[in-house]
């Protein structure tokens, strides 16, 4: 008999109380809200019963995409400190990705290589855009090009779709750097941010 393969759910969903008071929250049903609040006994149940070996958490909509580019920054690193606690009380079946304060693009990167390098996570999850902006502004850029430096290396940027953005932004590359951030049907003609002009 084959051996069980090791099954990685991504992009598993939970919200930080904090995050939760200031937002509203993803505006789900009660059984939906009690699982994204959940970081213990029912959820690691239900990974058993689906057969999910290990959850990469993320933080569900909005995010911190709704928060102004002052509260962002602290309110993003208590955030993941409370979801890096989380993930060290059940190391061998969560690991994270981080919020980032995307409002505050320069903040936004510190704290991605902070996440990735100091607490393990493995990348970020951004949801929709900012301000009703795409990831792609110029604006932006200091996120992408820290995460294309070789201290994040690690960060892989996965192209998926979430309720809040209709299409996808990036592509992957080799490297697992974006090398078009630019949303499909934008125009093409703008230059690129350095991190993302290399294929």
């Amino acid at each position: 008999m084959a051996k069980k393969p090791y099954i990685i759910a991504l992009e598993e969903h939970y919200q930080d109380p904090e995050v939760k008071q200031l937002s509203g929250g993803p505006g789900a049903g009660r059984e939906i809200v009690e699982r994204l609040d959940d970081l213990g006994a029912l959820r690691i149940r239900e990974m058993d019963e689906a057969g999910i070996d290990l959850q990469v958490l993320s933080h569900s909509i909005p995010g911190l995409q709704v928060v102004d580019a002052e509260a962002g920054p602290p309110l993003a690193r208590r955030t993941n400190d409370r979801l890096h606690e989380a993930v060290q009380r059940h190391p061998d079946r969560f690991s994270a990705f981080a919020v980032v304060p995307t409002a505050n693009p320069r903040a936004a990167a510190d704290e991605l290589e902070r996440a990735v390098t100091k607490l393990g996570f493995k990348g970020a999850m951004v949801n929709g855009m900012t301000g009703g902006v795409f990831h792609d502004d110029k604006r932006f850029w200091p996120i992408w090009e820290r995460a294309a430096n070789s201290t994040c290396r690690s960060i892989s940027i996965p192209r998926c779709r979430t309720p809040r953005s209709p299409r996808p932004i990036t592509r992957i590359t080799r490297s697992h750097i974006p090398v078009s951030c630019v949303p499909p049907g934008a125009s093409r003609s703008r230059p690129r941010p350095r991190a993302c002009a290399s294929s």
